[in-house]
């Protein structure tokens, strides 16, 4: 059996399966009764404030993390096929374990070895993520930007059809974002399957197909990014002023509005209005006390 026929996932199924998934730590329940699939091909933003549950769901996709429930990556079992589901994953962690000593085609080869890649793969994915530049530039030198970029490269180097990413642009600048954001919408375009978590909206609504809120551990929203933003209680609106601005001025007063008391709110800062959009969970019962 050659190693696509043993690769093989089943095309008709989702690429992503999670049942009845939850994770303690202690008497902590950090994640409760989680259940979702991802379809092959989409790209699926998971969302959620700072501690909601993104990077355990994410650890326990990997199979680094014991946790009840089922997970299947491809079809294969996460629990009873751990190496197989691993196989079929790209990870691409917040801050990427990359030597700071080895350059980029160094730090790309010995992981291309451990994941039994091609060397050629190494060239094809420096080029992928425009680094090709960087080849011989050791990673210490690289811009946060570039780290990020490089660890995708690392992650595709064995082509899994799922990519998870965690938080891959929560340090980075505009800049370095948008670029990083090209990368995945063209990873998308051909044919991958992405769970991107993040607690950042921005661009959001170019890139997934549909989102996911973790809060506090529970599945809270389910649906693509335009009911989301229905939703949310925070409402932004988009104004056009081919270079005059005094008819704006002027409406805004008609309206009663003074135009100084107009300030921007960065969609980031959104968090307690989406949240509050959502229903409301009723309350756990507390945790009987043992003896």
């Amino acid at each position: 059996m050659d190693v696509k026929e043993r690769d093989a996932v089943d095309t008709s199924s989702p690429m992503l399966r999670i049942s009845g998934l939850n994770k303690r730590f202690g008497r902590a329940r950090i994640l409760r009764d989680v259940s979702l699939s991802v379809a092959q091909g989409s790209v699926v933003a998971l969302l959620g404030a700072n501690g909601a549950g993104k990077t355990s769901t994410l650890k326990c996709i990997l199979g680094v993390m014991p946790f009840e429930g089922d997970i299947e990556v491809g079809g294969a079992s996460v629990r009873k096929n751990g190496k197989e589901a691993r196989r079929r994953i790209g990870y691409v962690p917040q801050a990427p374990p990359l030597s700071e000593r080895d350059t980029c085609r160094e730090a790309l080869s010995f992981l291309a070895e451990l994941k039994g890649a091609t060397k050629g793969r190494v060239g094809e994915m420096l080029e992928l993520v425009s680094l090709a530049p960087q080849t011989d530039t050791r990673v210490g030198h690289l811009s946060g930007g570039m780290r990020q970029r490089l660890a995708l490269a690392a992650a595709l180097l064995a082509d899994p059809p799922l990519l998870l990413l965690d938080e891959p642009t929560a340090s980075l600048d505009v800049e370095s974002r948008h670029e990083f954001h090209g990368l995945i919408a063209r990873l998308r375009g051909e044919g991958k399957t992405i769970v991107l978590s993040t607690h950042v909206f921005t661009q959001l609504d170019q890139l997934a197909d549909r989102a996911l809120i973790l809060d506090e551990g529970q599945l809270a929203f389910d649906g693509t990014l335009d009911e989301l933003a229905g939703r949310s209680h925070a409402r932004r609106f988009v104004v056009s002023l081919n270079g005059n601005s005094s008819q704006v001025v002027e409406a805004l007063r008609a309206a009663g509005l003074d135009p100084s008391e107009l300030h921007p709110e960065p969609v980031e800062a959104r968090w307690e209005d989406v949240l509050a959009s959502l229903p409301k969970r009723q309350p756990e019962p507390a945790a009987e006390e043992g003896p």
